[in-house]
This record gives C-alpha cells, sequence and structure tokens, in this order.
C-alpha cells in the first residue's frame, strides 16, 4: 500500500469517524482492518490509530504534540477505548490497556476484536488488573488466555 491507499483505507473505514495512521504503517494487516471496522461500530468509539504494533480505539483522544492518541487508561472517567498489541507474525493480539466508563462496553470491545481474529490467533492478557473482568471473559471466550 502506497499513502494513497492508506489514505483510501481510511475514508473507506471511518466514514465519519476519525482514523489515525502512523507514517511508518505501509500496509494495513487484514486482521486490524477487521477489527478497527468492528470497534467503529460501537457506538460510542469515534478514533482508531494504527501504529506497526498497536491498534488503540475509544470516544476520546488526547494530543501529545502532533499526535492523536485514543484514550484507554483503566479507571478513566469518561473513555470507552482499548489498546491492542498486534503481532501478526505471532498470530497474537495482547489486551494492553481497556477501559469502559459505562457498563457493558468492555465486553462489546472484547467480542468485536474476537470476533476479527481468525480462530489460529491468541488474545493474551498479560496483566490483569481489572478485579474479575478478565476472569470472566476467559470463562465466556475460549480465546482468551490468561498469562
Amino acid at each position: 500500500m502506497n499513502n494513497k491507499e492508506i489514505d483510501a483505507w481510511k475514508r473507506h473505514t471511518a466514514k465519519e469517524n476519525s482514523i489515525f495512521v502512523s507514517t511508518k504503517v505501509k500496509t494495513i494487516h487484514p486482521v486490524v482492518d477487521r477489527i478497527a471496522k468492528r470497534l467503529l461500530e460501537i457506538n460510542p468509539i469515534q478514533f482508531v490509530r494504527v501504529t506497526q504494533s498497536d491498534l488503540q480505539a475509544s470516544n476520546n483522544i488526547v494530543i501529545k504534540g502532533r499526535t492523536k492518541i485514543p484514550i484507554s487508561t483503566p479507571g478513566h472517567p469518561t473513555a470507552i477505548g482499548v489498546h491492542l498489541i498486534i503481532d501478526a507474525s505471532e498470530s497474537t493480539i495482547q489486551f494492553f490497556e481497556l477501559t469502559s466508563a459505562i457498563k457493558g462496553y468492555g465486553e462489546k470491545i472484547v467480542r468485536a476484536i474476537l470476533t476479527s481474529i481468525p480462530d489460529d490467533w491468541d488474545a493474551l492478557v498479560i496483566m490483569d488488573y481489572s478485579e474479575g473482568f478478565w476472569d470472566k471473559m476467559a470463562k465466556k471466550y475460549d480465546k482468551i488466555a490468561l498469562l
């Protein structure tokens, strides 16, 4: 993909939403494409940021210099968002951060991501500060591995 193709992907995927793609990204992996589209189907989520190894999505952003970063900090008072670390070569998605100021959206985000990844991919939770959320998700969805 060249810059024109990335811009076309952003326009096609985002519609009225905003997608930010790092200039270092040269192609959009099909899994990243599916995750971004499904996350943007969740009503409050408006912003998606794609880098070479991360996908972040949220209803709020913070601006650091020229970079717009979707907010996914756990416990944030107004944010509904997620930060994923994606390793396509290892077929893994790591849930790095997840927050939901409104009950129920955390699971909607998890479901959107899990339905976007192929069956042979793993969804990992390395650090769990959720006080039970990830235990519930791991019982409900076989694909989640708590490490």
